[in-house]
Order: C-alpha cells, then structure tokens, then sequence
C-alpha cells in the first residue's frame, strides 16, 4: 500500500510539472482524451441488445465478416477506457522520466491508433 501511495504522489508531481512547463503537452492529453470520449461514446449509442447478432469484422480474407454477439460493440469501449485513461497517465509518466518529446510522441501514437480504432468502429456501424 505504501508504493502505491508513493507512485500517486509522484505521478501528481509529474502532471503538476507539465502543467507549469509543458502546455503542449497538456493540450495532446485534452486530444487524446476526447478522441477516447468519442470512441467510448460511439459503441454505446449504437449498441442495440435487442438484436441478438451483428456484423463483426475479424479479417479481411474473404468476406472478413461474421455474425457475432451485439457484446462485441461493448469491447470499443473498453479499449477506449484503457487509451483514453491509461495512456494519458502514462505519458504523463513518461514525461516525469523521459522528456515531453517522448511522450508527445506517444500520445500522438495513441491517439492515431484510437482515430483507426473510430474509424474501424464506424465501418462495422454502418454495416448493421
């Protein structure tokens, strides 16, 4: 428990130290979390359990899609969770230890890999 206590401590430093050095930064982390926002947001609207199947892309040999349980939506949100949250905790992290180039780059790969995770997203939507 006494770790844990002291990696909060450390992690309120390092936003603290962005936050008096670093807007740029802060603004990448604003970013990210909203692209994340979006793509927790956009499953949820168009989950529908009533309908006990959808399409579900999980390749693109062949035809690349397959009936799959309306669940399948429910999973966009949890990797929303983990970019949005995680990653923005883990820059800021990176930053406290390695530099704002590094973690800018990072958010920046975050945030491209959650833009294709939208656009993925939107592609199985509007199949249904």
């Amino acid at each position: 428990m006494l770790k844990y206590g002291k990696a909060m401590k450390e992690l309120a430093e390092d936003f603290k130290s962005i936050w008096k050095k670093d807007r740029k930064l802060i603004w990448w982390m604003i970013v990210q979390f909203g692209v994340s926002v979006w793509l927790f947001l956009l499953p949820i609207i168009h989950l529908n359990p009533n309908k006990p199947k959808m399409y579900a892309r999980y390749s693109d040999i062949s035809n690349g899609y397959a009936q799959s349980d309306w669940w399948y939506l429910v999973s966009f949100a949890v990797i929303a969770t983990v970019l949005g949250i995680g990653h923005t905790l883990l820059s800021a992290k990176l930053y406290g230890k390695r530099g704002g180039d590094i973690a800018r780059l990072f958010l920046g790969v975050s945030i491209m890999i959650t833009i294709i995770a939208i656009r993925f997203l939107l592609s199985l939507i509007g199949e249904n």
